[in-house]
């Protein structure tokens, strides 16, 4: 009786753990390519270097050919790429790949970062430019990456200010 019972138990317990579900539901497995074009006085930049940052870590690094890099992010993370070159103010934008997307597989996202010319601002408190000129995260409304658009109006009142500045100087 004891062998009848001791089974018994034990199949129930298979039973219940092959029918139970996962504490979690695993996350899709996405990533976001990130192909960026990089341009002063419309003219496209080579050799500007770009980081990639993540937890203010670098962990990528590139050089533009043609005005083009590009780079993969991964879900769940928070990214800062930074655009630099002697004689231009260092452009960072900062990319959210934290929010849940509809798809898995590969999203590719482009944008053009335009650097301006450093001695333009001869004379002007330029410190808030060291923060991101733009955020781009993942709208489910959309159902895309997008700027983040009110961000984005802030730093061109900035920018305009900040140019208006550098005439009178």
């Amino acid at each position: 009786m004891k062998k009848v019972y001791s089974l018994t138990s034990v199949l129930i317990l298979l039973i219940i753990l092959i029918g139970a579900k996962p504490p979690y539901a695993p996350a899709k497995s996405s990533s976001l390519e990130i192909k960026g074009y990089v341009i002063k006085d419309d003219v496209k930049i080579n050799d500007a270097g770009v980081r990639l940052y993540q937890n203010n870590q670098i962990v990528e690094k590139a050089m533009t050919k043609k005005g083009k890099f590009e780079f993969i992010l991964f879900s769940d993370m928070e990214y800062m790429v930074e655009i630099f070159k002697p004689g231009c103010i260092t452009e960072r934008i900062q990319i959210s790949t934290k929010e849940k997307t509809e798809f898995s597989g590969k999203y590719t996202y482009e944008f053009q970062v335009d650097l301006m010319d450093l001695r333009k601002f001869k004379g002007v408190d330029i410190s808030d430019l060291d923060f991101p000129t733009a955020l781009i995260k993942y709208n489910s409304e959309e159902g895309e990456y997008m700027h983040d658009v009110p961000y984005s109006r802030t730093v061109k009142k900035e920018l305009t200010r900040l140019r208006a500045e550098a005439k009178k100087k």
